[in-house]
């Protein structure tokens, strides 16, 4: 849908031409590496807040302790990962897909440096930028690596080509807001180990064991980011979303969507509850062994006779 490949158009239909080029197409490597590296990101801060909370209301004191320092271990060395796999895959879109990139910049004039907009309120009926706080040529900067480089801007394609750009433009400032925290904290984090008081640190844990959320909000506002910044195609420079819709009565549309998101909410609800469960619930010891182990009736018939020797 993003980059597609391996396909050849006949009659103006794809047909499949190598499956292994339309699987591993040109930005599935970025794509699967930002991904997985987001999802042990957002389990790691899980297992952080999971321990903070232990170690802040006094219980199960050793789990909660090493918790914490698996989860610091992790995301000390994955969240600045995410920056360079970030980067890597926003240089692979602006190859392939350079107006979800202006969008996710709110960069209109193609013909001058992108600022990097702090926070801006994009006019996209004016086609510019409202109330902008930026930083001179941050864009072009991390782009394009050169103070003066140049990508295409929002005003290169007809307004009809371009994707909605206040959904992409604060999704994208979201998941970077969230990209940026989980770096400082878990850095933070790893001082705090190396000094000593990681866990005597009060503050930060309590900051950390309201932290369980961000990267599930992080991931969801990065789905929003590509699947709205990839609009108006539903397969990029092949097939637009109008030219999909499905003649089927909206009535049904709407009925079907209400049953998935009852459904889907039901199950949420309870797999909230379940999980809020086993946390108050806690780790587990297990009980030590007291009888003996026999591995086979050969080993047993063994021991016995070493037994009976011995006495």
């Amino acid at each position: 849908m993003q980059t597609p490949a391996g396909h050849e158009l006949r009659g103006g239909i794809a047909y499949p031409r190598d499956w292994l080029t339309i699987i591993f197409n040109p930005s599935f490597p970025y794509r699967f590496a930002h991904m997985l590296n987001a999802a042990y990101l957002t389990t790691g801060f899980v297992v952080l807040a999971v321990g903070a909370r232990y170690l802040l209301a006094g219980r199960h004191i050793e789990e909660a302790r090493t918790m914490l320092r698996m989860a610091i271990g992790l995301t000390a060395v994955l969240a600045p990962l995410q920056l360079l796999l970030g980067d890597q895959h926003g240089l692979n879109t602006l190859q392939y897909q350079p107006i979800k990139v202006a969008a996710m910049e709110a960069h209109w004039d193609g013909s001058k440096p992108g600022d990097f907009h702090i926070f801006a309120w994009p006019d996209e009926e004016a086609g510019v930028n409202r109330f902008a706080i930026s930083i001179p040529r941050g864009s072009s900067l991390v782009l394009t690596h050169h103070m003066n480089g140049l990508f295409p801007g929002l005003s290169s394609v007809p307004a009809s080509d371009r994707p909605p750009v206040k959904v992409v433009f604060f999704a994208f400032r979201i998941m970077l807001a969230i990209g940026s925290f989980m770096i400082a904290a878990a850095m933070y984090g790893a001082y705090l180990w190396w000094r000593g008081t990681l866990f005597e640190t009060r503050w930060y844990l309590r900051v950390m064991a309201q932290s369980w959320w961000i990267g599930f909000v992080a991931v969801i506002s990065g789905w929003v980011v590509t699947e709205s910044g990839r609009q108006p195609w539903i397969v990029h420079g092949i097939l637009r979303t109008a030219d999909a819709t499905s003649p089927v009565p909206g009535a049904s549309i709407a009925g079907t969507l209400a049953l998935f998101v009852i459904a889907y909410g039901i199950v949420f609800w309870f797999g909230i509850y379940y999980i809020n469960r086993l946390i108050a619930h806690g780790p587990q010891k297990v009980a030590a062994e007291t009888g003996r182990f026999s591995p086979s009736p050969i080993s047993a018939a063994q021991d016995t006779g070493r037994e009976a020797l011995q006495r």
